[in-house]
């Protein structure tokens, strides 16, 4: 083995320690997902009541078969002061529109007509006439969170009873006044879950918070999941208050739902701040907005949230009624059928139904393991430094002190997720490094003669560059691998760069490490070669290449999949469960078979090229499991059918050049 030297042998052992470490982490982490496997279903009640207005629907029966299709939460919203009027029960005008109307007919309530007559009638104040008890109390309770006592005045404690407001009426209509009675009895009367989604004020501290909670829990105790939303887009304790928003989570049994969003700007404001002070009660939610579901089919839109389900960690599937018939079903017919279809794509998971479990602090946090996992950084370094014959004793002290000082200072500035993030970065492409030249004797050999013999050659050099290079992604497992990361609240900074850097790192080994026997020569030859224009064309065409290939990952990518990609992924998950990575299975893994198969006198002009798909598929690799939101055994079986595909590709790549070869003058 070329990485393990005499002089760096201990190096190798620490690296094995750090190693078990990594595994240990990594299977606490699978017992975790496997054990984190309920998921709600739950249905938006706003839209679910225009939609059975609008069609006549009974909603109670509407409910009910929903709930029995598999429907386990019901999302109430707070009801805006714009909203206010919308049962026909309460009246919401200003002074000034009252005594506008008073030109033209009398005023029908004697207390306002009397009001307007002794001029006592406020033409910027609100005026509240209610005539359901229940909002009444409802406003009695609200409105002194959100105004001054001075500001509320009684005109009229009977029916119909009659408020008085000094404030404008545009920012009275953008003011949440708390969940309607009737829906929040609703949910406890069909037996669904309640989560309520609530819409902060920048004025709330832990009183006004805990108000709010506590009258919907009076009501109902069976709070699910806490979601926010409204104009402002903040979530309760923003942007001062966080701590006592955190407190409130902590004091209860809800969980708080973070919304997935493929635009940064989108995310709730005080999101992550929340989420971070809560480690293991937040949970994932994933919808599709009402105008999107017009663009999609049943089987797509099902498809679409079984996908966040299995591979990112979604825990609150959040319905919008589907407002179009699937072939000869009624409307109503087909919203349970897509509750159906879920239910039953869940279970078939082997997930169940029920209060969304979040990811909870587990063993695999804890910082004495995490610590002796980042001993692999400097080990694998102090590896290579031998195997390039640089190794020096001071180096080796030099690494190790560093990282323990770097991780030791991370813990101490509350800064540990930065510093994790960083070492495995640097792990991830040392071990890139190591891949490489583990792999440079199939660079120096002749191919075989026999196309089985180099196809399964190839396939076992394949093997054994990802397989190393994957120990890398273990040590990202195991630095990264906390809650919050795996709710994707604390992102792993350094994927970009994972993907950017490997394919340089293979192209710099494969044309100056004389391993490789490239023939380059000289590093100062190969710069001052004269460039024709062909050169440029190619160059520019990777550059191209790759800035695409970095625009396009992640969840919010730059660049959208094609028509026909998104075909050929649905077809892939379909017939393989776990959707395999273009990178890999195109790119990385055929590069890797061909390279070894290509002759001698090849190698120096197209070996290079394959060298870089090399590299691209070593950083995918890594980049698989840097998506810790992504369930561990569903990475690992990515990986697997990655080199499923990969070989089937690999083949057909070697037998073309094999083909073309024959043809080519010799």
């Amino acid at each position: 083995m070329q990485l393990l030297q005499k002089n760096t042998r201990f190096a190798a052992g620490i690296l094995l320690v750090a190693l078990l470490a990594c595994c240990a982490v990594a299977a606490l982490r699978v017992r975790t997902e496997i054990h984190a496997r309920r998921v709600e279903i739950a249905m938006d009640y706003s839209d679910f009541a225009q939609l059975a207005r609008s069609f006549d629907y009974k909603a109670d029966a509407f409910l009910i078969a929903l709930r029995r299709a598999g429907l386990t939460s019901l999302a109430v919203s707070e009801q805006l002061g714009s909203n206010l009027g919308n049962d026909g029960s309460t009246t919401v005008m200003t002074g000034a529109q009252i005594l506008n109307g008073a030109r033209l007919a009398p005023i029908a309530d004697p207390l306002l007509a009397r009001l307007a007559r002794e001029k006592k009638l406020e033409s910027r104040a609100v005026y509240l006439a209610i005539g359901r008890k229940s909002t009444y109390d409802r406003l009695r309770m609200q409105l002194p969170l959100h105004f001054m006592p001075k500001s509320i005045r009684i005109l009229r404690a009977q029916r119909p009873w009659l408020i008085e407001l000094h404030t404008q009426i545009d920012y009275f209509n953008g003011i949440g006044l708390g969940i309607p009675t009737s829906e929040i009895l609703l949910a406890k009367r069909l037996g669904l879950l309640l989560i309520p989604r609530l819409q902060n004020d920048e004025r709330f501290k832990a009183p006004q918070m805990n108000a709010e909670l506590n009258g919907i829990l009076a009501l109902d105790p069976k709070v699910s999941t806490v979601i926010f939303f409204g104009l402002k887009n903040q979530v309760f304790g923003y942007p001062d208050h966080e701590k006592a928003a955190a407190e409130l989570f902590r004091s209860h049994a809800f969980n708080f739902g973070t919304i997935e969003v493929y635009d940064p700007s989108q995310l709730q404001k005080g999101n992550n701040a929340l989420a971070e002070l809560i480690p293991g009660r937040t949970v994932r939610v994933q919808t599709v907005q009402k105008t999107e579901l017009d663009r999609l089919s049943v089987p797509a839109l099902v498809d679409r949230f079984m996908l966040g389900v299995r591979e990112r960690n979604i825990r609150v599937i959040y319905l919008h009624p589907y407002p179009h018939r699937d072939k000869k079903l009624s409307i109503e017919a087909t919203n349970v059928e897509i509750v159906h279809r879920l239910a039953k794509a869940i279970a078939a998971d082997g997930m169940r139904l029920g209060t969304a479990t979040p990811i909870p602090n587990y063993p695999g946090t804890n910082r004495l393991l995490v610590g002796i996992a980042a001993l692999a950084v400097p080990s694998i370094l102090v590896l290579l430094l031998g195997a390039f014959g640089i190794y020096r004793p001071s180096y080796a002290a030099i690494a190790y002190i560093a990282t323990i000082l770097l991780y030791v200072a991370g813990i101490a500035t509350h800064r540990a997720d930065l510093v994790r993030s960083l070492l495995a970065l640097s792990g991830g492409l040392l071990f890139v490094v190591a891949a490489m030249l583990v792999y440079a004797p199939a660079c120096a050999d002749e191919p075989r003669a026999n196309f089985l013999a180099q196809w399964w050659r190839s396939l076992r050099w394949s093997f054994v560059v990802i397989g190393t290079v994957l120990v890398g992604a273990l040590v990202v497992v195991g630095l990264l691998s906390t809650p919050l990361a795996m709710e994707e609240i604390e992102p792993f900074r350094g994927v970009k760069l994972m993907l950017a850097l490997p394919p340089l790192i293979a192209l710099l080994l494969y044309v100056f490490d004389a391993r490789f026997k490239a023939k380059v020569g000289r590093a100062a030859d190969v710069l001052l070669a004269p460039v024709r224009a062909y050169h440029l064309i190619v160059i520019a065409a990777l550059v191209g290449a790759g800035a695409v290939l970095l625009l396009r990952s992640g969840n919010t990518s730059d660049i959208g999949a094609s028509h026909f990609e998104l075909v050929v992924r649905q077809d892939l998950s379909t017939w393989l469960s776990v959707r395999p990575r273009f990178k890999q299975f195109l790119i990385g893994i055929p590069a890797a078979m061909l390279l070894p198969a290509l002759a001698l006198s090849h190698r120096r002009a197209i070996g290079w090229l394959c060298a870089l798909g090399v590299g691209v598929g070593l950083g995918d690799a890594v980049d698989t499991f840097s998506h810790l939101h992504t369930p561990l055994l569903i990475a690992i079986f990515r990986i697997g059918n990655d080199f499923l595909v990969g070989a089937i590709v690999g083949a057909i790549g070697i037998a073309l050049y094999r083909f073309v070869a024959r043809r080519l003058p010799a």
